[in-house]
């Protein structure tokens, strides 16, 4: 993703009302955006598979940030995420899933986007709206929001 702000190319990454009722489906769907967008190859959809059945990426607030593994890091063609919003949810390890935060990152890769998430989803009203937004824009409008209140522009 050029620079900190997102632009209205973002809007390709990210996926409203899906509906699933499993983590593979909504990590596939994640993976596949990614795919779709040319940030990675399709063995890395695998990896980002394996990792979750290796080690879970449930964050809270009905959050998940699937991501590859190490043997996968190849199929990284650049760094960013997408976003797979699912409105009923589906129930994972005691949870209730409604948001999928794909990651197409190596190691070395720094993602201002998701750092800029893991700070929204700190502060109550702003999580309400990156969690339960209305358009794709407002996922964007938000995140973009951020940036400016933290002067990081």
């Amino acid at each position: 993703m050029a620079g900190k702000l997102l632009s209205d190319d973002f809007l390709n990454l990210i996926c409203l009302d899906f509906s699933c009722s499993t983590a593979e489906d909504a990590i596939r769907q994640a993976g596949n955006l990614l795919l779709e967008n040319q940030y990675i190859t399709s063995g890395y959809i695998d990896g980002m598979l394996r990792r979750e059945q290796d080690h879970p990426t449930y964050l809270d607030f009905g959050v998940m940030i699937p991501h590859g593994t190490e043997d996968s890091l190849s199929c990284v063609l650049r760094p960013g995420i997408s976003i797979v919003h699912i409105p009923r949810g589906f129930s994972y390890l005691g949870h209730r899933v409604s948001f999928v935060i794909g990651i197409s990152s190596r190691e070395e890769d720094p993602l201002q986007e998701l750092m800029q998430i893991t700070d929204i989803l700190l502060e109550p009203e702003k999580r309400g709206r990156l969690l339960n937004p209305s358009s794709k824009q407002e996922i964007i409008d938000v995140i973009n929001e951020n940036y400016f209140e933290k002067g990081e522009l």
